[in-house]
This record gives C-alpha cells, structure tokens and sequence, in this order.
C-alpha cells in the first residue's frame, strides 16, 4: 500500500466530511443518485467514444495502481552495481561479463550488457535502449492524458446537471413536491463534478507522472551506465556522470555508502 496516498485521500476526503458536519449539513442530504448517473455515467460515456476499451481499462488499473507502493527505484544502488560491473569489464575485459549477466535482477540492465557482451555498436546500443524508454514513457504519457481528460469533463458534467436541474425547477414552478428534485440535482452535479476531478482525478493523474519520472530516471541511468562500458571508459568517470543526474544529498550519501563498504572490506 502506498501510504501517503492513502492517508491523502482520508485526509481531504474527512476535512471535507467535517467541514460539511461542522456546518451543520446532513451527509445524506449529498447522495443523489440522478445527479451520479449525469457525472460519472456521462463522463464514461465520453471516454467510450475517446478512447479504445483497452486504454479504458489500462486506465483504470493504473488508478487502482496509485494507492499501491511503487517500485522501489534505488539510485545509488544502480550505480553501484553498474559501477562493479564496469570493474569487471576494465580488469577481465568486456566479455567477462557474460558469466555476471545471470546474477542481474533487473531485466533491463540485463538486455543492455548482453547486447555490450555481444559486441553490439555502441550506437545500435544506443538506439534500442533509448527506443524501449520512449516506448515505455509514451505509454505513461497516454494514460495521465486520459486521466486529465476524465477530470477536464467531469465537472462539464457537473455544469450539465446543473443546466438540467435548473430547466426542470423553472419548468414546475407550480409544482411544489418538483423543485427538491430540480434543486438537488442542480447542485449536487457540480459538487460531484468538482470533488471527483480535484480530490481524485488530477492528484492520481500527478501521483502516476511522478512515478513515470522517477522510473525513466532509473531507466536512463542504467542505458547510460551500459553505453559507457561499452565505450570502454573508466569507473570514476562512469561514477560522476551517474552522480550528476542526482542532487547533492544523494551524493554525499553515495560517498558514504561507499566509504563504509571500503573500510568493511578493509577489514
């Protein structure tokens, strides 16, 4: 579970609960089935005609996804191991290599030195690698514009059942048991509308693009950790062009990291 958006979502959604108490408001007097057949009805009506029903379903998984712990993306330790392996690589040369692919977990790493093993151009290297983080980032992409989409037209609807609402109350003026249903509907439309695309629809649609960022970072970082052992340049070098796509902190923090594994392996 992914905690702080956990707790977000409690968070704003019992502030509006209380909010609502405190003004001596009735949390029932809020549900209105009319006006959620208008909103949320309409809306997946026009994401039907948008978009295909694979897009609508990775859609929603991806929402379902943000209350879900995230990846762990371990900057330092990428460097690290890249850092190893590029040891290896400037000692025993690159096809040493080709026995240390197996132990890799991450399969990404793992495509990236086999094609260094296999003697790939750096540039060919460069191309696939690249192509494969454009690809996946893309798809990010698609599914955050689907999500801003979703709340540019929830509170469209909102204003439509406000529209709708308000025809009707004009419509029965004399007919007094027909204004509540008018009003309410009205009204609540557009809370509805309002709630669902700023409490949920753009916060999640944030949430998943920095999740895309932090894994095209970590994925940018290993192609340029493959591509630099592959042009055979020296682990320091490799080490400070890692670095500089991290802050400060995270540097001192690799600095010490390291410092302590020398000094454990100093004895």
């Amino acid at each position: 579970m992914d905690k702080i958006t956990t707790f977000g979502s409690i968070f704003a959604f019992s502030c509006l609960l209380i909010g609502l108490k405190l003004g001596g408001g009735e949390v029932l007097a809020f549900w209105d089935f009319p006006s959620i057949i208008v909103v949320f009805g309409g809306a997946a009506g026009s994401l039907c005609i948008s978009y295909s029903w694979d897009r609508f379903r990775a859609m929603f998984a991806q929402m379902k996804q943000t209350y879900i712990s995230s990846p762990d993306y371990d900057y330092l330790k990428i460097i690290s191991n890249i850092l190893s392996i590029s040891e290896v690589a400037r000692k025993e040369g690159i096809l040493a290599l080709d026995s240390k692919i197996a132990e890799i977990e991450n399969p990404f790493l793992q495509r990236g030195l086999q094609m260094v093993v296999d003697g790939v151009d750096v540039k060919i290297i460069e191309e696939v690698m690249t192509a494969e983080l454009d690809s996946r980032a893309d798809r990010h992409g698609d599914i955050k514009a689907s999500i801003d989409f979703l709340a540019s037209i929830v509170p469209a609807y909102g204003l439509m059942g406000t529209i709708l609402g308000l025809v009707g109350l004009l419509r029965n003026m004399d007919d007094p048991s027909a204004i509540g249903p008018a009003m309410a509907l009205a009204l609540i439309t557009t809370f509805y509308g309002a709630v669902a695309a700023n409490m949920f629809l753009m916060p999640w649609a944030k949430k998943l693009e920095e999740r895309s960022n932090d894994e095209q970072l970590y994925g940018e970082m290993i192609s340029r950790g493959c591509l630099l052992i592959a042009g055979g340049v020296h682990p320091r070098i490799i080490q400070e062009r890692l670095l500089a796509h991290l802050s400060d902190k995270s540097r001192v923090q690799f600095n010490e990291l390291h410092l302590s594994e020398e000094l454990k392996a100093g004895g």
